[in-house]
Formats: structure tokens, C-alpha cells, sequence
């Protein structure tokens, strides 16, 4: 028994060296490793010397791979002269051809077949092979199909209806991505910078003015655009402090003396009170009492 154990792998050997005997030892030996078929190996040998091309070696080493490959196909398929024997080696063959053309797709079922303990005839590989087709046609037909709708639906879905809201103001809607509780001017996709912020804990981070004055003094310019010239723009921004500029500067002229340059002066008057009043007539909004500094009144003038 040692004989035997001293001749194999020491992971091998480690596995049989309590049994009682030799014959056990065989007998062990012969269920583990001797009722294994090779038809897997025997396919990818024949399927190796069939494809085996020469690719720039030399033509001793290409002989010598094809002389490894025969010389290992001959241990699992010996020389016989059995007509049966012979019979059931011509079919395995026709089943290794058969199996070696078939797509990449049938690798599954090829190793089942390959695998089996006894290799199937010839007839009932056919037939397997048929029942698969049938079957991947059956998946192919019933499941790619509905696949591909469902993705349809649900990318529809997130761009359309997706856009559901359940808060307040529902009967306002965004008529730039169609979503329901707010207006153009405060939609996020249109105005990245109105998008709150999260940190990592969940909480939301609080914006600071300064982040919403680029976008309401856009809007600002856009509103009195219309209404002001160009000329007068610079005019727009605080108009309190226009009307209080005005009124003092009115108020020093009046208790200002002298008459030097009185004609200038009154000539720059009448152009600073007509801009004013152009202001006036195109801000109606700015109601006359909020000017806290004015102490002049339409009746003064």
C-alpha cells in the first residue's frame, strides 16, 4: 500500500492513507478517479487538432503539439478492431462536430451534454438541441419585447409624469419641465442656483443673500427695462435716494445767495427737474410720501 501512496500527490495521498488495505485503496482510487468519463476532453482535443495552425512556429515544435495531442487522444479512445466499439466512436464523433458548430449560446447546454455520465445518441442530441432553440425563441419572443417596453414606459414616466407634487400651489405649473407647483422663475432646472443643498446628515444648507441678488437684479432690469432709457438706468437702482438728492439740492439753492452764474444754474435746474419728472413718469409705483427726505412738494415746483 505504501507503493501506491508513495506514487501520488502528497493532497492526494492524504486523502486515501487510513484505508485498511491495497485493495481498498484501489477500489477507492477506481470510484473517485476511474468511472469519470473523458468526453469533454476528447471534444476539446479533437476540436484543438482540427483549429491547430502552425502561426509562425517552427515546424518541429508545431509537430511536437500535434504529436502531445494525438498521443493523448489515443489513451482515451485506444486502438480496437470491436465493430461496435468502433460504431459508437463514429457517432461520438458526429456529436463532437455536431456540438463544435454550435454558437457561443449553446455553451451551457453543451457542457451538459458533454458532462453527462453516459454520452447521449446522436438522435437524442438533436433533439435536445431542438427543444433549446425552441425554448430561447419562446424567451427571445415573450421577454426581450416586454424588456424593452418597460424601459420605454419608465423613462416616459420620469420625464412626464414622474413630476408629481403634493404640496402647495398645484394649480401652478412649470411650463419648461412640465412640473406641477411652480412657475419658470423659481424651476430649478431653469435656475440650478435656486436648488437647495443637503449635507451629508440630510440637513439642508442655508443660502445666503447674496446667492439670489445676480438673480433678482436680472429681473429688476428686466422689468424697468421698458419703462427707462438707457440714459437714466443708473438712476433706477435706488430712487429714494434720487428723490432725497433732489430735494436738498433744491433746498441749497433756495437759501443759497448770489446771482453769479444764475443762468447756468437755472438752465441745469430745469434739466435736472426734467429728468426727475421723466423718472416720476416712468416709476408710478414709488409713491411721493416714502421719500422721507423730501420736504418739496408738486405745488413748491
Amino acid at each position: 500500500m505504501s507503493l501506491l501512496l508513495n506514487t501520488m500527490e502528497k493532497h492526494v495521498a492524504e486523502i486515501f492513507s487510513y484505508s485498511n488495505s491495497a485493495h481498498d485503496l484501489w477500489k477507492a482510487l477506481q470510484d473517485m478517479y476511474g468511472n469519470q468519463n473523458n468526453y469533454a476532453r476528447v471534444f476539446q482535443l479533437k476540436k484543438d487538432i482540427a483549429s491547430a495552425q502552425q502561426e509562425g512556429k517552427a515546424f518541429v515544435q508545431h509537430l511536437g503539439s500535434l504529436k502531445a495531442m494525438w498521443n493523448e487522444l489515443d489513451v482515451y479512445l485506444p486502438h480496437t478492431t470491436d465493430p461496435t466499439i468502433l460504431l459508437k466512436r463514429a457517432e461520438e464523433d458526429k456529436i463532437y462536430q455536431l456540438l463544435g458548430s454550435l454558437s457561443s449560446e449553446y455553451e451551457d447546454l453543451r457542457s451538459h451534454i458533454l458532462m453527462s455520465q453516459d454520452l447521449p445518441t446522436f438522435n437524442n442530441v438533436c433533439a435536445t438541441i431542438q427543444r433549446e432553440e425552441a425554448r430561447k425563441k419562446v424567451m427571445n419572443v415573450d421577454h426581450n419585447p416586454r424588456l424593452t417596453e418597460t424601459r420605454a414606459y419608465a423613462s416616459n414616466y420620469k420625464n412626464s409624469e414622474a413630476k408629481v407634487y403634493k404640496g402647495r400651489n398645484t394649480h401652478l405649473k412649470c411650463k419648461y419641465c412640465n412640473g406641477v407647483g411652480h412657475e419658470e422663475d423659481k424651476c430649478w432646472e431653469l435656475h440650478p442656483e435656486l436648488k437647495p443643498k443637503f449635507s451629508k446628515d440630510g440637513r439642508m444648507i442655508p443660502r445666503s443673500s447674496q446667492q439670489f441678488q445676480p438673480h433678482f437684479k436680472a429681473k429688476l432690469a428686466n422689468a424697468q427695462a421698458p419703462t427707462i432709457s438707457q440714459g437714466s438706468m443708473e438712476f433706477t437702482a435706488n430712487p429714494l435716494s434720487l428723490i432725497n438728492e433732489f430735494a436738498a439740492y433744491l433746498q441749497s439753492k433756495g437759501h443759497g445767495g448770489g446771482s453769479h452764474g444764475q443762468g447756468n444754474e437755472e438752465g441745469s435746474h430745469t434739466a435736472m427737474l426734467g429728468q426727475f419728472a421723466g423718472f416720476l413718469a416712468g416709476n408710478e409705483k414709488v409713491p411721493k410720501g416714502e421719500a422721507s427726505g423730501c420736504s418739496h412738494h408738486e405745488d413748491d415746483w
